[in-house]
């Protein structure tokens, strides 16, 4: 605001200057400067240009000064950390409640995460993932140990709503030191302060140039309480249904894939208030989950599915494997070690590995995926003008199919493999 005004300023002066020049004009119908006078008309003619000059000089200087101001780095002061800190504390405190003393190598290894992304940034990728490594296997160990130790007597629901959030939290600050220099430079993380203020927020934030706008946090607020709204008017309606469609698995697997679309954006409402405190300030939440139920191909539903455990399992087993040019090699271990991974969610929640479900999850996954990737490469071709992906229309319908197809498969077997559960159980 006060760049903005300060343009209106330099404006209005530049127009004042420029009545001088035009006060000038009716000089020159004067009688007493007539046609003839050569030396008055240059006079003159130099008085405008002189002003003119002025007048696009200083409009350069007020657009220099706002380009200077977008650009300019901006660090978290105290007002902001006690901001970043107000959305955070219901649940850190909840968290100390119930996991105790605990809480203290947990709350210290997440705070110290970013910052030792920082410090290690520069590193080659033999120091950064092991290092990364052994922190993301110490935050798992301390939240998977505390959840059999102290949620014992919860019931499933608040294990697993514990579980989501704490591991967002934990894939958020993790993947920078997987990603390095390239990945904190794309969210403009380059110095202690900002690390340490990034490592406050339950989902990645970005510093961006220019401030958050209200508006936008607005629409990102009735998006997401659409999605809440719908789920629990869902909840009312077919909890009356519920035992007639898991009768049928074609239809239970789509209710699952429906529910679930939009139950998780509750572990957007953390970022959200997050967000929310952040509004006028240069910092953008990424928001963990988007429109899942609307995915038309598997990379749509991975870009919009846990961003933060996604850009994890990238960071840690896709890129370093050889990314999309070893696709043979790098997609099947990295949805077979992500399968892996999640043994621990089954026997922290319901007490069973379910290793079989979950190799069952992903292995439909990771093969849709291969799939995709391949078929990509044959039958996408890249716009030479602006650099989009062109695709046939028909691969594009088959690419949907399979992707639709292959999540609902997951979605049912998720519920009833890995969790032990049904649609019933989810609909409370």
């Amino acid at each position: 605001p006060a760049v903005a005004s300060g343009i209106k300023v330099s404006i209005h002066q530049c127009r004042s200057r420029c009545g001088v020049a035009k006060n000038l004009e009716p000089m020159q119908q004067s009688s007493n400067y007539s046609a003839g006078n050569s030396n008055d008309q240059d006079q003159i003619q130099m008085i405008q240009n002189s002003n003119e000059e002025q007048l696009y000089t200083t409009i350069e200087d007020a657009h220099r000064s706002q380009h200077q101001y977008e650009h300019e780095e901006w660090n978290p002061d105290v007002i902001a950390y006690l901001r970043a800190v107000i959305p955070m504390s219901p649940f850190v405190s909840y968290l100390c409640y119930k996991i105790q003393i605990m809480a203290l190598p947990y709350l210290g290894l997440q705070m110290l995460s970013i910052p030792f992304a920082l410090k290690l940034r520069d590193q080659s990728g033999w120091i950064r993932w092991p290092s990364a490594f052994v922190i993301v296997a110490l935050l798992g160990g301390i939240k998977t140990s505390s959840i059999q130790l102290y949620f014992e007597n919860d019931n499933v629901a608040i294990k697993g709503m514990f579980y989501a959030f704490t591991a967002l939290w934990e894939c958020s600050n993790a993947v920078y030191i997987f990603g390095g220099r390239d990945l904190m430079d794309r969210f403009g993380i380059n110095n202690y302060q900002r690390a340490l203020f990034a490592a406050l927020c339950p989902a990645q934030i970005k510093f961006t140039a220019q401030a958050f706008p209200r508006d936008q946090w607005v629409r990102g607020l009735l998006h997401i309480g659409g999605y809440l709204s719908t789920f629990f008017v869902l909840r009312l309606v077919l909890r009356y249904v519920a035992e007639t469609i898991e009768m049928y698995a074609v239809l239970e697997a789509e209710a699952i894939v429906i529910c679930v679309s939009c139950l998780v954006h509750v572990w957007n409402v953390p970022p959200l208030l997050y967000q929310m405190f952040m509004i006028g300030y240069r910092v953008q939440v990424i928001y963990p989950y988007g429109s899942i139920y609307l995915s038309t191909s598997s990379r749509d539903f991975w870009s919009k599915w846990s961003r933060p455990a996604s850009s994890l399992i990238r960071h840690m087993f896709y890129y370093p494997l050889g990314g999309r040019g070893r696709a043979f090699l790098s997609i099947p271990l990295m949805f077979l070690l992500n399968a892996s991974s999640h043994y621990g969610v089954s026997e922290a929640l319901v007490g069973d590995k379910s290793e079989v479900g979950w190799n069952s999850v992903f292995g439909t996954l990771g093969l849709v995926a291969a799939i995709e990737v391949y078929c990509d490469g044959i039958f996408e071709r890249i716009d030479t003008g602006d650099g989009t992906r062109l695709t046939n229309k028909w691969w594009a319908r088959i690419r949907f199919v399979l992707a639709a197809a292959s999540l609902r498969f997951a979605a049912y077997t998720l519920l009833h493999k890995c969790l032990n559960s049904s649609l019933h159980s989810l609909l409370g």
